[in-house]
């Protein structure tokens, strides 16, 4: 009986330590492929001179205002080929529970080209949609949550201000950065 219980304990650790690096391997590469490319956003805006009035407007503040979020898509991965198919500015990604939705874009029926926003090439830099809204609601919708959704129905969060990444994709965010470091240092290092 000890022959084979010391003979299953052996096999029982190899196949776990296996399992082991399967799963921090899988971890890992999910970390830095998935999706492959990475969404910002940043905000113009019409109507209201920062300049001239020394700050930007708040929830006591008149007048018209147009915001239009202007986003950009970096490919980390050349291979990762997803079509940008729409914008959404809204206050959740839930499709069910959007919450309040203060502007969508459909890119495909504002006849953007499909070789302009698809992922897996140079850097992407679309235009959301105009948003006109009274200088009190400026805040609201400036740190509103920027989506952009593929073609397959997924949506991505873009990091905008007041919307930094949080939680995994922050993690991956970091691991990405670290590992494109390492590369450029051993590149250089290499000649």
């Amino acid at each position: 009986m000890g022959f084979w219980a010391e003979t299953l304990s052996i096999f029982l650790g190899d196949v776990f330590a296996t399992a082991f690096v399967a799963i921090i391997a899988y971890f890992y590469w999910y970390v830095l492929k998935y999706p492959g490319f990475r969404v910002g956003a940043n905000w113009t805006y019409a109507g209201w001179d920062r300049q001239k009035m020394g700050r930007l407007p708040t929830e006591s503040d008149t007048g018209a205002l147009e915001l239009v979020p202007n986003i950009s898509v970096v490919t980390r991965d050349m291979t990762a080929k997803k079509v940008i198919a729409a914008v959404w500015v809204r206050e959740r990604v839930d499709v069910s529970d959007p919450g309040e939705i203060h502007g969508h874009l459909d890119l495909t029926k504002a006849g953007v080209p499909v070789d302009v926003r698809t992922t897996g090439g140079d850097l992407l830099k679309l235009t959301g949609p105009k948003i006109t809204c009274d200088a009190s609601k400026f805040r609201k919708i400036f740190y509103c949550p920027i989506f952009v959704q593929t073609s397959d129905g997924e949506y991505y969060q873009a990091e905008s201000p007041g919307n930094e990444a949080k939680g995994i994709i922050k993690l991956r965010y970091q691991i990405q950065n670290f590992n494109d470091a390492a590369k450029r240092r051993l590149r250089k290092w290499l000649g």
